[in-house]
């Protein structure tokens, strides 16, 4: 029998989660993750591509949709939308150190993908912070690509 203190999903886990339920809600997504804005890989729910090396391009992209929209005067940067002759590209702020990117196929619906990352985002964001005290010195991505690693028990 067990106890009443199951193991609460971890941040990760809850964040994969999320990434998950859009595949399944938005036809056309292959797949999404989230990394740092500075390229490190959070997680990621994107099979038979290599999410470590998309990291790196999408927090690449960020930073230069982020800073064309500064630039221009068009405010905080939100969203960036790329189509190529096999899908899509969109990359989300979470916030100015994480962003989640969504990968689709040609069928993909970009107006249901919009509606249903809005609130994801939110959420998202919420999971992250519980990382922010974490990320620079005790969760590290150091598995599997696509995990992080609590090292809060140093022995």
């Amino acid at each position: 029998m067990t106890g009443p203190s199951a193991e609460e999903p971890t941040p990760e886990e809850r964040i994969r989660a999320e990434l998950r339920e859009l595949r399944d809600q938005v036809v056309g997504v292959r797949g999404s993750m989230v990394a740092t804005s500075d390229g490190f890989l959070v997680t990621h729910d994107i099979p038979d591509l290599e999410p470590t090396r998309i990291a790196a391009l999408v927090a690449a992209t960020f930073g230069l949709a982020r800073q064309a929209t500064e630039t221009t005067g068009r405010g905080r940067f939100r969203e960036a939308v790329a189509r190529g002759a096999e899908g899509y590209l969109a990359v989300f702020a979470v916030s100015d150190s994480s962003v989640v990117a969504v990968v689709g196929t040609n069928d993909l619906n970009i107006g249901m993908l919009h509606y249903q990352t809005r609130d994801m985002v939110k959420r998202i964001s919420g999971h992250m912070a519980e990382f922010d005290s974490g990320w620079q010195g005790h969760a590290l991505p150091d598995g599997p690509p696509g995990t992080m690693h609590n090292h809060d028990a140093d022995g």
